[in-house]
């Protein structure tokens, strides 16, 4: 049995910002892209995604001692030079996407920390002693939880495939020095008993892999993405070609069957655009090597409410290739630059909010989004209510549904146009094509009727009506 996954976000009390973000299995339906980390004041770059550093290639990681997966009564399924071997090939996958430029390399064993002798990482005591390696910057460790104890007591729920993320980053520079990914080998343990408590379910190697893949995506700083997410509306593992060829590796649930059961390669449109965007190749040495710039324009705008002023948010934006609308698409989510929590200054209780995200104001509703050259249509719409906490995608969590319903970009944007009223932008390699902005239809106004008229009004108010002149008299000292 295959169900579908969500993620869980884990965030630890360290000395270091420990963000993680990964995979569950759960044996019930449910139902969006770009960076995981962008930088505050103070903490990174302002505005900037946090990335591994592109001079001091390759980012080095280590692997757990132990099997990848065993049964319960201790038989080995997959040894520990098969499940290396696996890792490797799936940092590989990303690691082969001609226009970015990221690499990896497995630097050995992972270091024990004083906490163990036999290389593997088994109990919650030696969890924790990687995962305060991690967090001082000494290893990014890919930690193999061969029967599922250690997840069961690290998170309770035996749904969770893996979780991955950073866990010490450099505030000065705006990079990543250390992350971690934790993997249940229980998921490959050759036993699927969905019906007991807890349930044991089973995934196929092609699967895993894919989950695999997943976290290290977001090791490498990638958020998740929500595309063709009507998949979800449909039988389990029987996603149509046409949507599973645009359904991307950093969608947060595995409802489709394995993209290789269709002969589609690992990667999505999503996955190699962001990919590449965030380490963009420059150098061309084809096939290998191909520059960003050459392969790839931006489609940009503003998501806007309906006075087509105020930005909107926490919208999705999707550019869809008007040949391949289902199997060709990239997206993003508006003011994903910005703030998820601003905080404030009123009651001294928040008021730094969160560290991560801009406070420029001027990117809370806006989007940028690399395609390859080529003629798209751009439409928004809600990130589902389920893409929460570590299943989250942008910089809101719970998600905000869209103020406006689903609706595409045309030449006459205003609040009242037809939501199927659609047009095309053509993109070019190295080109941009800006102001693609969007007004949504049907959201509420700035102010209601309770609120002062004074903030309607664009023109002084007469001196009668001035507040500093409302004494009708003169009041002598």
């Amino acid at each position: 049995m295959r169900g579908p996954t969500r993620n869980t976000n884990w965030m630890l009390s360290m000395a270091a910002p420990l963000v993680f973000s990964g995979l569950l299995f759960v044996p019930w339906a449910a139902r969006a892209g770009g960076p995981l980390l962008v930088g505050g004041p103070g903490f990174g770059v302002e505005g900037q995604p946090f990335i591994w550093d592109p001079a001091a290639m390759p980012v080095q990681y280590r692997t757990d001692g132990g099997p990848l997966s065993r049964k319960p009564d201790g038989t080995v399924v997959i040894d520990n030079p098969t499940g290396i071997v696996r890792v490797q090939a799936m940092f590989q996958v990303w690691q082969d996407v001609p226009t970015a430029f990221i690499s990896f390399n497995n630097a050995g064993p992972i270091l024990s920390a004083g906490a163990f002798t036999d290389g593997d990482v088994s109990t919650v005591e030696e969890f924790d002693a990687v995962e305060g390696s991690c967090a001082d910057g000494t290893q990014s460790p890919i930690i193999f939880d061969a029967d599922g104890t250690l997840f069961d007591q690290l998170t309770g729920d035996p749904g969770v495939i893996g979780f991955a993320g950073a866990c010490n980053l450099n505030l000065s520079t705006g990079h990543i020095v250390a992350a971690l990914a934790a993997l249940n080998g229980r998921f490959q343990d050759d036993i699927d008993t969905p019906s007991s408590y807890p349930p044991n379910l089973e995934m196929t190697a092609a699967e895993f892999d894919e989950a695999m893949a997943h976290e290290f995506g977001h090791l490498a700083g990638l958020d998740h993405s929500q595309i063709n997410v009507e998949v979800l509306q449909r039988p389990m593992g029987q996603c149509s070609t046409n949507d599973l060829a645009g359904l991307p590796l950093m969608f947060p649930f595995a409802h489709c069957q394995a993209r290789s059961t269709a002969s589609l390669p690992m990667l999505a449109p999503d996955d190699i655009a962001w990919i590449s965007r965030l380490y963009p190749e420059t150098v061309n040495a084809p096939p290998a090597q191909v520059p960003f710039t050459t392969r790839y324009g931006t489609i940009s705008g503003t998501i806007l409410f309906s006075d087509g002023v105020t930005h909107a948010q926490g919208v999705n934006v999707i550019a869809r290739d008007a040949a391949n609308p289902r199997r060709v698409a990239v997206s993003v989510v508006s003011g994903y630059l910005f703030t998820g929590n601003p905080g404030q200054s009123l009651t001294g209780t928040n008021d730094g909010g969160s560290p991560f995200g801009s406070r420029n104001p001027l990117l809370v509703g806006t989007y940028d989004i690399p395609v390859p050259p080529g003629t798209y249509s751009v439409e928004v719409e809600s990130i589902s209510q389920y893409f929460e906490g570590g299943s989250s995608a942008g910089p809101l969590s719970p998600p905000i549904p869209s103020p406006g319903p689903k609706e595409f970009w045309n030449v006459n944007e205003s609040a009242t146009d037809s939501t199927s009223d659609k047009n095309t932008v053509t993109v070019t390699a190295a080109g941009v094509q800006s102001e693609i902005n969007i007004i949504l239809n049907g959201t509420p106004a700035r102010f209601d009727s309770f609120e002062s008229a004074r903030l309607w009004l664009r023109e002084p108010l007469p001196t009668w009506l001035r507040e500093e002149d409302w004494l009708p008299y003169t009041v002598d000292a």
